[in-house]
């Protein structure tokens, strides 16, 4: 896992310093695993939000197809080996400004509505990533309206 992880710096990302590249990819990887467990919150993982993911991954940070399903598998195996949510919301909260954090909780509203229907569960979960990446409750409002209303465009 760390040679997949230490190739995927070398190979795809290659920022100006070593440490740069490290923050950035754990940076990537926190937001993939969150997309990803927004997407396995009602325990089914459809092929619309698995596309909704991989375009959103390859299009917020640049990526080829395969960069962005490498990237993506890497995050999954960091979920799978979390015991929550805290590791990945903390390093977003922490390094990125908020705009950028916003933008991530737009593309978690993304993922939520891209099987087209929104459960009690997933919006929990939202409310939840919301407070742990400092943001606030009505911007996380105006979000999840302006996402569903693209939806029903």
């Amino acid at each position: 896992m760390i040679d997949a992880i230490t190739s995927f710096f070398r190979n795809q990302i290659a920022p100006a310093s070593e440490e740069e590249a490290s923050g950035e990819h754990r940076l990537r990887v926190a937001t993939c695993a969150l997309l990803l467990e927004v997407a396995h919150a009602d325990e089914e993982f459809t092929p619309g939000e698995q596309a909704m993911i991989q375009d959103l991954v390859r299009r917020e940070f640049r990526l080829t197809p395969d960069q962005a399903a490498e990237l993506i598998a890497l995050a999954d195996a960091e979920r799978h080996q979390s015991t929550d949510l805290y590791q990945f919301t903390r390093l977003i909260a922490d390094h990125y400004p908020r705009i950028q954090k916003l933008a991530i909780l737009e593309s978690l509203w993304r993922v939520v509505y891209s099987d087209g229907q929104l459960e009690a569960h997933e919006d929990a979960l939202l409310h939840k990533l919301t407070k742990l990446l400092g943001l606030k409750h009505k911007e996380m409002i105006a979000l999840k309206l302006r996402v569903k209303s693209q939806q029903d465009d």
